[in-house]
């Protein structure tokens, strides 16, 4: 069971007018986690860099369905955000219990306090921060229509605008290149621990 004050401390880190501040911890950080909007690469590039650094990937979607045995949007449409948000939640505070994870976050996860806290505590967190555009470029048709809150793309630039002053508050931002590949964009996150 997880026991505060145990954790490892974490990196100091911050993007400033688009200049790198670092000041490396004194050892990685046991618990990723990356956050962002829908599309952003979370679930490639969490794959990727937990080969890397040799964690366990998990994707906090993908527990959430085989805990529910339901999709995201069947939890949607059958319990309501309210329980998905819960469930969410106990998911995500299960990972108190690993050591060497990667976490890749839905893109509502980090919108919650209860959920940046915790991640603030356990870990540290990554924002992955693709243009709107990019993202959208991203997700083919089949795409948004399994994501219960992609229902047009208006509606979506609605919903990425209003949750960037979330994602912001995560530990570390990582602007991502339109032609950027996951691998990439892993190994500089892995350069950053």
């Amino acid at each position: 069971m997880h026991e505060p004050g145990l954790l490892s401390p974490e990196p100091s880190l911050a993007v400033m007018d688009g200049e790198m501040e670092t000041r490396p911890a004194e050892k990685p950080a046991e618990r990723i986690y990356l956050v962002g909007f829908m599309g952003a690469g979370k679930t490639s590039i969490g794959r990727r860099l937990a080969v890397e650094l040799g964690y366990r990937d998990l994707d906090l979607d993908r527990q959430i369905e085989f805990a529910a045995r339901a999709s995201v949007r069947q939890i949607f449409e059958r319990q309501g955000e309210v329980y998905f948000r819960d469930l969410e939640y106990r998911c995500l505070r299960a990972t108190l219990d690993e050591k060497q994870i990667v976490v890749s976050t839905g893109g509502g996860t980090m919108t919650f306090q209860r959920n940046r806290e915790l991640m603030a505590k356990a870990g540290v967190s990554f924002f992955l921060h693709p243009s709107f555009e990019t993202i959208v470029s991203r997700l083919s048709s089949h795409g948004r229509r399994s994501r219960p809150l992609f229902q047009d793309e208006a509606q979506a630039l609605r919903l990425y605008d209003e949750r960037l002053h979330d994602y912001r508050l995560a530990d570390i931002e990582i602007p991502i290149e339109s032609g950027e590949t996951a691998a990439e964009v892993a190994a500089r996150i892995r350069f950053l621990l």
